[in-house]
Formats: structure tokens, C-alpha cells, sequence
């Protein structure tokens, strides 16, 4: 089931910004579904009892890991006419190891429910890196109930709780990431009774919780989300027969394309009303001089950048290193603050950007842990300076395709881009013939 495009591993990002298409436009571009709320629906959909039917939804390597693990866990979803179906509500049983990949979301989502509801212990596999990345925060509530994980040679051993609890109560760090009080608050929701969390500490990305509130209703659970607890009641989840929406991840580097080359572009499907955190591209280049305007079920986003950029990035990390690439080609200096996150994620990105900006021509200065300060490049660098190698992270690819609008350039493991996104060079190439 192998979802990577067919595209070499050491290409061409794209060519210079005098050989794009003439005109206007680089036209309409479709983008994919969103992987947070595609991965957060797959597992309420496991969760709730009776037939779910999601359409819509991402076919990438992190959602593929979230369904073949469900398929191990006994709740298989069968793929029929562009939609998948999810018969839900049963007692997961891993019949084998789990395997992750590089997928954030699946273990941080599935742990929590796992370590309260599996009875026997799972092995969980996958790519180094993702054993490497916090998971102590998420760990601790559930080692009071008896849960255990127990690091292995390849991955680690979960050993469930010693009797399924009826509520949930914790206190919760998620200064690192919103995903730890993201997974609780659904294994919360499949439990008789719900549960109570509460943290002390700014949540990392704390618009993400809304995203997983909103999800958790639409699945018939209406929590309370305040801004230092959570209440979710428990046994009320119910199945769903919708479509899933488009993601803002996703569409940031098509709408940073329309930024830095001057041209206008048309995306979606995308919902002004969307609570992605990633929706703050919209307000971020408006106020370096773009403008936008909402027609025909998505969005369109004129270019060129008329400033800088400075914006805070503490709701949406995940926009740093598109948005550092379009920095280094920007009209003034910028500053990106709020990325304490990046060093934790598929790999150190607040490094990987300052490194990109440098390849593209820039100055970077990375300050502590947080703050990124980058001089956009002065001219065109040489087409032929080393690759760029984006340390086998999706978005880091992205950003670098960005860049090479302007300043052209070689990219390794561009495959990369199927985490979340496999058909991105094709969609890419596409933009840039003006055919969308």
C-alpha cells in the first residue's frame, strides 16, 4: 500500500522565477485533506459504535499508518469509491506490532486509548526518530492507572493498564505539544464515565484542541473546553456519514508560491471558518501586502510581498519553515518568534529553516529556542550549489520548493513529501504550468 509518487529521489525543485508561466494567474489547485483531522476522525470513527463513513479524507503515509494500525487492532477500514468505512466500538486486540512510521499523530492519538482499553501488551515499531520525539507528559497520567512503556532494540512495548478505568482525571503538560491532551481527551471520550484534564502551562499549539473538540461533537461528544481544563463526558459517541475538509498544511506552500512570485492563485477545498491553526497564512500575508478574497468554495491570494514578515508562530509551528523560505525572498528583513516546537518535530526544523534561508541566499539567526531572524537574499544564488537535503521531513521539502521559485536549485529524498502529501510535485509542477 505504498502511497509515493513515482518521482526520483535527487530532482529539480523547480526553475527560476523569469521561466514561469506568463501572466497573471498560476491557476486552481485542489488541495489534499487535512492529516490532523483525517487521523482524529479515523480514530473516533474506531471508537464509536456502529458505521462510520468518511470521505475525504487523506491518503498519505501518516494516515495509511493510523489505518493499517486499526486494521491490526481488529477495527479494519475498507477503502470502496473514494470513501472509507470504519465498523467501530469493538475491544481493540493487536493481533501483531504496531508500526508508525514517522506518524506524530498516530502513536500520541492511539496510546492513550490503547493504554486504557487493550488488554494483553502491544509491541509498537517504527522510525527511529518518532521514539525520539517527547512522549514523557503523555506517559505519566497513564502510568497511575498501571501502564507501562518499555522502550525495546526497535520501538517499545506498551503494557496496558491493570483494569479499564471508568473516568478519566489528569493533569497534563502539553507545553511541548497539544497532541498529548489531544489523545487523552479522546480516550476520555470512549470511557463509561469521560474525564477531567487540566493543565497548568500554555498548551503548545493550543488551536489544535479546538480542532479535536470540534471533532469529538461532530462525533456526537460536546465537551467543555476552557482555557486551563477540559471536561468530556463519556458513552456518547456516535458514528458519521460526512466529508471530510481540505488542509491548511497543506495549502501553505501553494499560497506562499502566489506570495513570492507576485502571481494570484486559487485553492481549495478551504472553509474561512476552519479551526487549523495553519488558517493564519491568510492573515500573515495580508499583512506583508497581499490580498486575498474568498470565492467559489475557497480561496484566492494575489502576490507580490510588499514587507517583511513578522508573525508569531506559537498557534501554528508548523508554518516555520514555508514561511522561512518565503522570508528569505521578502522585500525587507522578518522575524518569526513562537517556535519552541521545532526542534521536537520530524526533525530539528528551527535548524532545517535556518539552514534553508542560508541556502537560498539569506541570513539567518536562530535565537535560543524561539525566535528566527533572516536577512532575505540579496540576488540569485548558483543552480549549482549543493542539493538541499531536507532531513527526510515533509514540510522541510515544501519550503524548499518555495525558495526555489526564485532561486532555483536540487532537492534529495523528495519523496519525503508523502507523509502528507504524496502527489505534491505533481499538484506543484501543475501550478507552475498554469494548468492547476
Amino acid at each position: 500500500m505504498d502511497s509515493r509518487p513515482s518521482h526520483p529521489s535527487h530532482m529539480i525543485l523547480s526553475l527560476p522565477k523569469d521561466t514561469l508561466p506568463t501572466g497573471a494567474s498560476l491557476g486552481s489547485t485542489q488541495v489534499p485533506g487535512s492529516k490532523s483531522i483525517t487521523n482524529r476522525a479515523l480514530l473516533l470513527a474506531a471508537m464509536a459504535p456502529g458505521t462510520s463513513i468518511l470521505r475525504g479524507g487523506l491518503d498519505a503515509d501518516d494516515t495509511r499508518w493510523m489505518r493499517e494500525c486499526l486494521w491490526t487492532l481488529g477495527i479494519p477500514v475498507v477503502a470502496e469509491a473514494g470513501a472509507w468505512t470504519i465498523s467501530g466500538g469493538h475491544q481493540p486486540s493487536a493481533a501483531a506490532p504496531l508500526h508508525m512510521g514517522a506518524s506524530g499523530t498516530t502513536l500520541r492519538f492511539l496510546l492513550p486509548w490503547l493504554a486504557l482499553s487493550i488488554i494483553v501488551p502491544v509491541r509498537v515499531t517504527g522510525e527511529a526518530r518518532l521514539f525520539e520525539r517527547p512522549l514523557g507528559p503523555l506517559l505519566a497520567p497513564l502510568t497511575s492507572f498501571g501502564a507501562k512503556w518499555l522502550p525495546a532494540r526497535e520501538g517499545a512495548w506498551l503494557h496496558p493498564a491493570h483494569e479499564r478505568p471508568e473516568r478519566l482525571e489528569a493533569t497534563i503538560d502539553g507545553s511541548l505539544s497539544s497532541q498529548f491532551i489531544s489523545g487523552l481527551a479522546m480516550a476520555a471520550a470512549s470511557l463509561p464515565q469521560g474525564g477531567r484534564l487540566r493543565w497548568e502551562r500554555p498548551v503548545a499549539s493550543a488551536s489544535y484542541l479546538e480542532i479535536t473538540r470540534q471533532w469529538l461533537e461532530v462525533f456526537g461528544c460536546s465537551s467543555e473546553l476552557k482555557d486551563s481544563e477540559w471536561e468530556i463526558p463519556g458513552a456518547c459517541l456516535e458514528p458519521v456519514d460526512l466529508v471530510l475538509p481540505g488542509d491548511w498544511s497543506g495549502a501553505a506552500a501553494f499560497l506562499a508560491a502566489a506570495a513570492v512570485t507576485g502571481r494570484s492563485i486559487h485553492l481549495a477545498p478551504l472553509d474561512p471558518k476552519d479551526p487549523q491553526g495553519d488558517r493564519a497564512m491568510v492573515d500573515i500575508l495580508e499583512e506583508a501586502g497581499c490580498t486575498t478574497r474568498w470565492e467559489a468554495g475557497g480561496l484566492s491570494l494575489s502576490g507580490p510581498l510588499l514587507r517583511g514578515i513578522q508573525a508569531d508562530l506559537t498557534q501554528c509551528p508548523d508554518l516555520g519553515p514555508v514561511l522561512a523560505a518565503t522570508c528569505a525572498l521578502a522585500p525587507e528583513p522578518s522575524v518569526l518568534t513562537g517556535l519552541h516546537t521545532l526542534p521536537h518535530k520530524e526533525c530539528d526544523r528551527l535548524d532545517a529553516s535556518a539552514e534553508l534561508v542560508r541556502w537560498l541566499g539569506g541570513a539567518a539567526e536562530v535565537i535560543e529556542d524561539h525566535t528566527l531572524k533572516i536577512q532575505p537574499a540579496p540576488s540569485a544564488v548558483a543552480a549549482s550549489r549543493s542539493a538541499f537535503d531536507p532531513r527526510n521531513d515533509h514540510r522541510m521539502a515544501f519550503a524548499a520548493a518555495v525558495g526555489a521559485l526564485r532561486q532555483g536549485g536540487y532537492l534529495t529524498d523528495a519523496l519525503c513529501v508523502s507523509k502528507t502529501f504524496p502527489a505534491f510535485w505533481p499538484v506543484w509542477t501543475a501550478m507552475l504550468q498554469g494548468i492547476g
